[in-house]
């Protein structure tokens, strides 16, 4: 009986050490994940306070590929922000991809915000089309970036949707609103990539002498567009390209008129200029032409292989050369510390938010001697901030989860 009290007593200290312990154990795991979503919530901040206080914004884009990751890891503290190509959406706004997981972690040891792009694969159309028309894709789509961006701990996103048909201009607006407005809830930013414009009238047949986008570009309302986002970049590269003739990357007039169609319709604080790493060949033959990009690298071991020197174009303010190869005749155009600096002192001149350099990898050891491209002091006065946290986690979105794969190379 003596047993059998004291054998009672214990089950009923136990169960009041039980009693007392259940509810710490739970206080001591809610204070854990509190504080761990604070930690998280800190480290959002930062990113965006860096990304939105930076005078010049220097955005640079990469593939992940070896030599971007490569250029990445030598020159991240001379970066705002990395935005890799990665996410591309479909038609029914499932958002495929994910960011290199190479280019991840060197950003996360130098500390470097990571606004991934999301763009339709190929540029095509028909994708754009399915996804602006239909609402419900629409939402899986900011639902997917909404859970990537949690899951990942991204700064935000730049949407690159190109292509766009023109009669879906007020449908795109709209999209990025409501991307915007999701993004600023969870603390994060969105940007936008734009089409260089020169007039709201295209084609414009009365300017032979400069390639436009004409309809490609037409989609785009820049007033509305530059309200919504935090800023966007003008992508002003590929002035001359693949489907024309042999003419420079980012001839100066070209971006200027350009950059003065884009400043009378969005503030010059939010706009980031498009700055072209790379070159191109054009291969003539007959009345065949094909072209292919080229690294600095590549240039300049055809500069020595051909033994002939760059002539200097004083109205595109660009470099270029011409070498014969059989009946071909070649000609590149590409970039170098002079045209660089002739289009990184517009955004001085012009008091722009910054640069956005496609890609990474692309340039020689000459742009990171640039003085235009070394950070500066933060603003004084940034522009308006993105709202703060709200603590909401990312959800699994409810449509199968991302395929893994790798986007096709744009430019």
């Amino acid at each position: 009986m003596a047993r059998r009290k004291e054998l009672v007593k214990c089950l009923l200290a136990c169960a009041a050490l039980l009693a007392v312990a259940v509810p710490l154990r739970a206080v001591e795991k809610r204070t854990a994940r509190q504080a761990r979503a604070k930690k998280e919530s800190v480290t959002l901040s930062q990113m965006r306070r860096r990304v939105l206080e930076a005078r010049p914004l220097a955005l640079y884009y990469s593939i992940g590929d070896l030599r971007g990751l490569t250029s990445l890891a030598a020159h991240a503290s001379r970066m705002t922000v990395i935005a890799p190509q990665c996410y591309w959406v479909e038609s029914d706004g499932v958002i495929e991809g994910e960011v290199p997981p190479e280019l991840l972690a060197i950003a996360r040891r130098k500390g470097l915000p990571v606004m991934p792009l999301v763009f339709n694969r190929g540029f095509k159309r028909e994708t754009v089309t399915a996804l602006l028309h239909s609402p419900e894709a629409q939402r899986r789509a900011i639902h997917y970036m909404a859970y990537h961006a949690a899951k990942e701990n991204l700064a935000g996103y730049q949407l690159d949707l190109e292509n766009i048909d023109p009669a879906d201009q007020s449908l795109f607006t709209d999209f990025v609103k409501a991307a915007a407005a999701r993004m600023h809830q969870d603390g994060r930013l969105l940007s936008v990539a734009l089409v260089p414009k020169f007039s709201d009238q295209f084609p414009r047949l009365d300017l032979p002498d400069h390639p436009t986008f004409g309809e490609w570009a037409a989609a785009y309302d820049y007033r509305a567009l530059g309200e919504l986002a935090d800023f966007v970049t003008l992508m002003t590269y590929d002035h001359f390209n693949r489907s024309t003739a042999a003419g420079p990357i980012a001839g100066y007039e070209w971006v200027k008129k350009a950059l003065d169609y884009a400043e009378a319709r969005i503030p010059p604080e939010k706009l980031l200029l498009g700055i072209p790493l790379y070159g191109r060949e054009w291969s003539e033959h007959g009345e065949s032409t094909s072209s292919r990009s080229l690294n600095a690298q590549e240039v300049r071991e055809l500069r020595i292989n051909w033994e002939t020197k760059p002539q200097w174009d004083d109205r595109w303010r660009s470099p270029w050369f011409q070498y014969q190869r059989g009946r071909v005749t070649r000609t590149v155009w590409f970039e170098n510390s002079r045209s660089w600096t002739e289009k990184l002192n517009l955004v001085r001149d012009e008091h722009l938010r910054g640069f956005a350099a496609w890609r990474l990898g692309f340039e020689g050891p000459s742009f990171w001697s640039l003085e235009a491209i070394r950070p500066g002091r933060p603003a004084k006065r940034a522009v308006r901030r993105a709202a703060a946290p709200s603590g909401e986690k990312g959800s699994v979105p409810k449509k199968e989860s991302p395929k893994e794969g790798a986007p096709a190379n744009s430019r």
